[in-house]
């Protein structure tokens, strides 16, 4: 069996809603200033990637000028094969 739901005040309702409200702006004002200083940060970068020629104005990155066989890890090994 279970119990019945307890009475609701409405009156506190919309006092719990205006004191949860008041909360939520309050974080989201003290929130703002570093989210948009984190977000000029990246814009930073991106454009210093840019700049130096890492990434395209789509941000994907530029292909290398070098065939793949000069690889820095040299020739792709092959495999023996086993009968």
């Amino acid at each position: 069996m279970t119990a019945p739901p307890p009475a609701v005040d409405p009156e506190q309702l919309r006092a719990v809603g205006d004191q949860l409200r008041a909360a939520l702006r309050a974080w989201a004002e003290a929130v703002a200033p570093v989210l948009r200083a984190a977000a000029d940060q990246f814009a930073a970068l991106a454009a210093q990637l840019r700049e130096a020629g890492v990434v395209d104005e789509q941000g994907t990155p530029r292909r290398r000028d070098r065939p793949a066989w000069r690889s820095p890890y040299g020739p792709a090994r092959t495999r023996r094969r086993q009968h």
